[in-house]
């Protein structure tokens, strides 16, 4: 047994040796690809932009929000419900309250349900989780409850369909197909069903304001609906019907972010046209 832990010993080190060294010679973790240091000075200085716009807002400064077709429709939109005698169709959505998407159509829910109070348009708003069920409901009652007229609201236009997708689907086209609205509203986060949705909004005669922060159902809305909130405009659109001050000057900022990086984008094309090999060095080419 002596003689075998004497043979054992030494050949665990021979076997674990290779492994030190290479763990030895192995080249140290690389925070920064060489040549990438311009990507850190855009972040540093988009970073600065907004925090610049923040500030001014902060200041007092007047901080006007950026021009939304599909938000400036909202009240026509409303409007033609109010003369056709019909109702307004409001869906947040698929996706639960953590989404972003779902957050920013609350906000214009809010926005939808102080409309339909002041002008007595009915508004029904099937919902697909149980938590966005009763926030909006509380959302719409808010409304009504600010605009005087609380005793027109209805609790049971505020309801949970299903947490299925495609019988959500199912249950949303039913209430279209059997309320025929005026307007409809497709706002939030969506998946397959919205083509579906939208299609069916159509075949009802309404009026279809749509808008999501997908990029892979946006071609869906935009050739189905009349006006569509393209990608982050749906949170813009939460800025500027709230009103807040931070989230103007955020928004502020990242509008005059892009300017920057589109102009710094362009010089760059005009200076690579130019065969400027000075440009190449600068960004590690």
């Amino acid at each position: 047994m002596t003689h075998l832990r004497r043979v054992m010993i030494p050949t665990s080190l021979w076997v674990a040796a290779p492994l030190l060294a290479s763990a030895q010679s192995s080249p140290p973790s690389v925070w920064l690809a060489p040549g990438q240091g311009w990507v850190i000075a855009g972040m540093l200085l988009m970073s600065v932009v907004v925090a610049a716009g923040v500030l001014m807002a902060k200041t007092g400064a007047k901080i006007g929000a950026r021009h939304i077709p599909g938000i400036e429709a909202s009240d026509d939109a409303i409007g033609r419900a109010v003369e056709m005698g019909k109702a307004v169709v409001f869906v947040p959505g698929f996706a639960g309250i953590t989404a972003t998407g779902t957050i920013a159509a609350l906000s214009l829910l809010r926005l939808v349900a102080e409309k339909c109070a002041e002008t007595g348009a009915r508004l029904i708003v099937p919902c697909g989780d149980t938590i966005v069920t009763s926030i909006c409901r509380e959302t719409v009652e808010d409304a009504y409850r600010a605009a005087g007229r609380h005793d027109q609201y209805q609790s049971d236009d505020v309801y949970f369909i299903s947490r299925e997708q495609f019988a959500y689907v199912a249950g949303v086209n039913g209430v279209m197909e059997r309320e025929h609205p005026a307007t409809v509203f497709l706002q939030g986060q969506f998946g397959a069903e919205s083509l579906v949705l939208a299609e069916t909004a159509n075949h009802c005669g309404a009026l279809v304001i749509s808008g999501t922060d997908k990029d892979t159902q946006l071609p869906f809305f935009v050739t189905t609906s009349d006006y569509t909130l393209i990608g982050e405009e749906l949170y813009a659109a939460g800025a500027a019907i709230s009103q807040d001050t931070i989230l103007l000057g955020s928004l502020r900022g990242v509008d005059f972010g892009r300017i920057l990086i589109g102009a710094v984008i362009l010089i760059g094309v005009v200076l690579e046209l130019a065969n400027v090999a000075a440009i190449r060095q600068v960004l590690g080419g």
